[in-house]
């Protein structure tokens, strides 16, 4: 009877490691699949665009690694998500980048924008009016 009860023990062991790395492996394709769905990240915005667009428009997002050649007289205007920067490019070829852009054979003026509103706090008395509705005037 023990060596019985020792081999379904052992058996229940082998199945439960078996199971585990199975459950390991589901979970590793699913973290797989989840970030191939995510897509390119994207990193810039057009706030505008002069000249032939080639598909592109204001309120375009931009990922990084996209090229985007310009007539020496075309500009365009880039917003970056995560150095708030923004850039006034004229002409040649830009790279957009993680923060900024490479720019050949263009001017590329860069300035700095206002970054602080992902970090506004709503003091007390704010946050008690935040959710107030108000329809249609007042009763006559």
């Amino acid at each position: 009877m023990t060596s019985n009860s020792n081999r379904l023990s052992r058996l229940a062991e082998t199945a439960g490691r078996a199971g585990l790395a199975a459950l390991a492996i589901a979970a590793l394709t699913a973290v797989a699949s989840a970030t191939a769905a995510a897509g390119p990240t994207e990193v810039a915005l057009i706030e505008s665009i002069s000249g032939n667009s080639r598909g592109l428009q204001p309120m375009d997002y931009l990922q990084a690694g996209q090229i985007i050649h310009l007539d020496p007289h075309e500009t365009i205007v880039l917003i970056y998500k995560a150095s708030c920067v923004r850039e006034m490019i004229t002409g040649g070829t830009v790279m957009v980048g993680m923060t900024r852009s490479q720019v050949q054979s263009g001017e590329v003026k860069r300035f700095d924008g206002p970054c602080g509103a992902g970090k506004m706090v709503l003091t007390g008395a704010q946050s008690e009016i935040a959710g107030r509705a108000f329809r249609g005037g007042p009763a006559q």
